[in-house]
């Protein structure tokens, strides 16, 4: 993404006002922070969109750290209106992701918190030499503010905001008189999220009731960029224009409470949230070109439609402490969604109706053993009901006569188990969830689940610690003969002391997929081969920080990483640093970063890039 030069110019005067401010706010206690500015290198050699399909660092002047913290000593004017300020800034100037949070505090009084992030995305493959027909190249900003006031110690007042865009390019395709055309698809969303809530802290019970309003945009629309022959050329189809405007908008008001009571023996959580939403929806699409016949055409459509939907949510979690090693915890919930909609385009009418209602109820017991050992299990249920109809063709607002209806019941059952011995550095913990479907909506839903993890950590002492974990999760349909897993395994050993911090550890993930079943053909079954892709990877990753004197820092970090199965690669990144502090709080640095990336297929996605920066900065 280009910046603007206006914008360069500005960017870079404000980061040389900011720097030569900071040594002068050196003298004061209440101020500290740092500035870290410089100037990054790259060179890419391969396939460059799949360099920045994964890391996109480009060349040129970086903000690469900004901190600033006021925290007023005792006696301070400032003392009265603030005790805190943070300002946080990272990675500015046109990195894939920039991050700046501010924080404002008075203790009893309020908080301020205002968060931005931004981040880029783009992929453009390439097949052979020719460019993938989907392709994309978007940013997305999401902005956070938030204000909490503290009216009493009981009270408080909290008022949010979120903003969310999603800028950019991209391509798409579509079949249009039986050939296939690429288009361009410019990417422009946005949604703004209000929200303002009040909690109150009796002794036992807190109340908190928030109110939402979301209003969401999105300006969707492709084009032809200019006459096209489309993918095959040995048909008759020509576009000479083509234009598709469908943008939609909706708006969402929720509401929500929230209590926690700890009456006595009893812990009670409970939240209800209900919510409405409307969506409205317009099109219109025009062209020209010459038909797979061969013949001239032209359409000119216009459309609208709209949709309603209700959400309504109930939960109700209870813990019952029958003494100081056993409890009794439960829970119950309620879920549905009330969706009605319509669309008409040109001529044509398609109304769909959904309605769907979700019930469940989860009991069992905790279980204090020891004083070492904790266990908790129980069992849960959960229905699902689904009424739905689609009409194709009628009058707007006509209504659904025929409505599909489905019902799926899920049993089963989850256990923790939690070992953490007093005085020791060893916790180890492990956790069992196992369901069942009857009858599931799709033939890709489970009709049986389990999942288990166990994670252990332990200090070895002398600052060398451990820490280990394995995941299962597996999952099939016996009806369709769809089966899916996922094992991952991590290890990993540290150490820590004043000068010196170090890592080492290592990953295994495998995954499966597998659908093998033989659809009719009148009685007669149809032989079709196994769909089936793994996906085995091993990853091993260190890094290392010495502060080898009180001005020298040295360092670096690597991660190995191989995949072989259906999609075999490797991708070997490896980063080295050096940073001097002089007496004065001035700082210079050099890193150095190398990646190689190969895929076993073809190598036309295989690149190396060798990426240099350079920084200076002051900290206090």
């Amino acid at each position: 993404m280009t910046i603007p030069r206006k914008a360069s110019i500005l960017a870079a005067a404000a980061v040389l006002c900011a720097a030569a401010a900071l040594p002068a706010l050196a003298q004061y206690d209440d101020f500290s922070g740092g500035i870290r500015i410089g100037y990054r290198a790259v060179d890419v050699s391969g396939n460059d969109n799949k360099y920045r399909e994964d890391i996109d660092l480009d060349d040129g002047p970086r903000l690469f750290e900004l901190s600033f913290h006021f925290v007023p000593q005792e006696g301070d004017a400032a003392k009265q209106m603030v005790d805190r300020i943070n300002l946080d800034v990272n990675n500015f100037g046109g990195d894939p992701f920039e991050t700046l949070s501010l924080g404002v505090q008075r203790f009893d009084r309020f908080e301020f918190r205002y968060n931005r992030s931004k981040s880029e995305y783009f992929y453009n493959d390439t097949l052979g030499t020719l460019p993938d027909l989907h392709g994309f190249d978007f940013e997305r900003v999401r902005d956070h503010a938030s204000l909490d006031l503290d009216l009493t110690k009981r009270a408080t007042f909290t008022f949010g905001f979120d903003r969310f865009t999603k800028t950019g390019n991209s391509t798409t395709t579509l079949d249009v008189q039986r050939d296939e055309f690429e288009f361009d698809k410019p990417i422009d969303e946005s949604l703004n999220d209000y929200q303002v809530g009040f909690s109150y802290a009796w002794n036992e019970v807190t109340l908190t009731v928030e109110e939402q309003v979301r209003d969401y945009q999105n300006l969707y629309e492709i084009f032809l960029p200019g006459q096209s022959q489309g993918e095959d050329a040995e048909d008759s189809a020509v576009l000479d224009f083509f234009f598709l405007d469908q943008p939609y908008d909706y708006s969402a008001n929720t509401h929500v409470a929230r209590i926690v009571a700890t009456p006595g023996k009893w812990i009670v959580r409970g939240q209800v949230m209900l919510q409405d939403l409307d969506l409205d929806l317009s099109a219109s699409e025009s062209s020209s070109g010459t038909s797979f016949v061969g013949s001239p055409f032209t359409t000119n459509v216009n459309g609208r439609g709209q949709v309603d939907r209700q959400m309504d949510l109930f939960d109700l979690d209870l813990t019952y402490a029958l003494n100081d090693r056993f409890a009794i915890i439960g829970g119950a919930y309620s879920r549905s969604l009330d969706q009605d909609g319509d669309f008409l385009f040109g001529d044509e009418l398609n109304r769909g109706k959904w309605k769907i209602d979700t019930t469940g109820f989860e009991g069992g017991v905790e279980v204090v053993a020891t004083d070492s050992i904790t266990l908790s299990g129980g069992v849960r249920v959960e229905s699902r009901d689904v009424d739905r109809g689609v009409l194709e063709g009628g009058e707007p607002g006509e209504g659904i006569d025929e409505t599909e209806s489905h019902s799926t019941d899920q049993t089963g059952f989850f256990g923790t188990f939690a070992y953490r011995p007093a005085g020791s550095a060893f916790r180890l913990t492990a956790e069992v969830d196992d369901s069942s479907y009857d009858d599931p909506f799709t033939e890709t839903s489970p009709t049986d689940r389990l999942r288990w993890r166990v994670r252990g950590d332990y200090g070895l002492g002398h600052g060398f610690s451990v820490a280990g974990s394995y995941l299962s999760h597996t999952s099939d349909n016996n009806d369709s003969g769809w089966d899916s897993s996922y094992d991952q395994a991590t290890l990993r050993l540290a150490y820590s002391d004043p000068k010196l911090s170090a890592s080492l550890g290592y990953g295994l993930v495998d995954v499966e997929r597998r659908i093998d079943k033989s659809p009719l053909a009148g009685s007669n079954p149809i032989d079709l081969p196994v769909i089936f892709y793994e996906i085995n990877t091993d990853y091993v990753d260190g890094q290392l920080r010495w502060s080898a004197t009180s001005t020298w820092v040295v360092g670096g970090s690597f991660r190995f990483y191989d995949n072989s199965g259906t999609f075999g690669l490797t991708r070997d990144d490896v980063r080295a640093f050096v940073d001097y502090v002089f007496p004065t709080g001035y700082t210079a640095g050099v890193a150095y970063r190398t990646v190689s990336y190969s895929e076993d297929a073809n190598g036309l996605d295989d690149y190396d890039a060798d990426i240099l920066e350079l920084s200076v900065g002051y900290r206090w």
